[in-house]
């Protein structure tokens, strides 16, 4: 797919998403310290179910916390109690009240909690006897989480996904016009459509053209995953074949 201008592809994209106020998603940016996500702030209340489908219906995820500066920055972001992406499975093998069965919504590992100590220290479902409490949010001002039973709260939204495996998030190329998404659905349209999203993917050596070098070294590859000094899996299915050759002969000559 070919690049297109940063002002056509935000006007198209925000004409579209804009009722999610993209506009106000912060970055930690990689040269901060940081992962490089993006991240928003809704202030609309909604329950923790209503709120982990918002997210990924444009895209995101409940925000999911690995370091107290990464809880900082959500922290920073809105002042008010605020739903996270951290809920309790009771249907896990490490489900022993009150704090076992803990997941985060994406499925990485808990390599850091916070969680609120106070008289009774959280999580504390024994001390609720009307109702479980398997979902937590952040405090309303600090980083620590508490879990409960329900109610309507914000909630902080992460961007993490990285479809074509570039090393930057997609909600970020998508902001700044790399890519489209004419569906407002938070995945670049490449991906969406199992394009490649690299403008010219035969070009093996990024030589700017696509000739017998390219062919030679793709050929070299055939049957492996394509990973070494080139990447020759241009299709991004795991196995250098006859899909990625299509690429090469397809795309023969000067790069757009």
């Amino acid at each position: 797919m070919m690049k297109i201008g940063p002002a056509v592809a935000a006007a198209a994209v925000f004409a579209i998403v804009s009722p999610v106020c993209a506009q106000d998603a912060v970055q930690w940016r990689v040269q901060d310290g940081g992962n490089g996500h993006w991240y928003w702030y809704n202030n609309s209340p909604r329950s923790w179910q209503e709120a982990r489908s918002y997210a990924e219906a444009i895209g995101g995820h409940l925000a999911t916390i690995q370091s107290e500066p990464e809880c900082a920055l959500i922290r920073s972001l809105g002042s008010a109690t605020c739903w996270i992406g951290l809920f309790q499975d009771p249907s896990a093998p490490e489900f022993v009240e009150p704090s076992g069965g803990w997941k985060w919504v994406t499925g990485e590992e808990i390599g850091f909690t916070n969680w609120r100590m106070n008289t009774n220290g959280q999580p504390n479902e024994p001390n609720n006897l009307t109702a479980d409490e398997n979902w937590a949010h952040l405090d309303a001002l600090s980083c620590t989480w508490n879990d409960l039973s329900g109610g309507s709260y914000h909630f902080a939204i992460e961007w993490s996904a990285d479809c074509n495996s570039d090393g930057i998030v997609d909600y970020g190329q998508i902001r700044d016009g790399t890519f489209t998404d004419l569906n407002a659905n938070g995945v670049p349209d490449c991906c969406d459509q199992a394009e490649s999203c690299t403008p010219c993917p035969g070009d093996v050596t990024k030589g700017g053209t696509v000739d017998a070098a390219d062919l030679s070294i793709l050929l070299a590859a055939w049957g492996t995953n394509g990973q070494g000094e080139f990447d020759t899996d241009l299709n991004g299915d795991g196995l250098v074949d006859g899909g990625d050759l299509a690429l090469v002969l397809g795309g023969w000559g000067a790069c757009p």
